[in-house]
């Protein structure tokens, strides 16, 4: 196939999203004329979080993930959801932002049942969310 009608395939291909379930993001430069190679990584789903809960305190852990190239992600950002409606609520100072290692404790989680994700982060890619934990019981 002709470099350039191989480079017109790729941009249709990252165009459309890539494959499905993954993002892509590209870019390409020239400098100079010939054979050229490159290389691309996708992002992992995040791997489900499990926890408990202590005295309105909620820890929750997960496994690290890598990109396909085995490059351990930057980071995971926390979400928490109401198990019986599904509804999100905005996770505790500890579990918000991104959260570099692979565990976090949320302080003062309101009475309920709830389950939590993770999504792993790297710059401005973003993971799909992981399955959801087993409803975690906070009385």
């Amino acid at each position: 196939m002709k470099p350039f009608v191989a480079g017109i395939l790729a941009a249709v291909f990252v165009l459309a999203g890539g494959a499905a379930g993954h993002r892509t993001l590209a870019a390409w430069t020239t400098g100079a004329s010939g054979p050229a190679a490159a290389g691309a990584t996708t992002m992992p789903a995040g791997a489900q979080p499990v926890g408990g809960a202590t005295n309105g305190a909620v820890s929750i852990r997960w496994p690290a993930v890598a990109m396909s190239n085995g490059v351990a992600v930057a980071g995971y950002v926390v979400r928490r959801f109401d198990a019986a409606s599904g509804a999100e609520a905005t996770v505790g100072a500890a579990c918000s932002g991104v959260i570099t290692t692979t565990t976090c404790t949320e302080q003062s989680v309101p009475v309920g049942m709830w389950i939590y994700t993770v999504t792993p982060v790297q710059l401005s890619w973003s993971g799909a969310q992981s399955p959801p934990s087993s409803p975690i019981t906070v009385s």
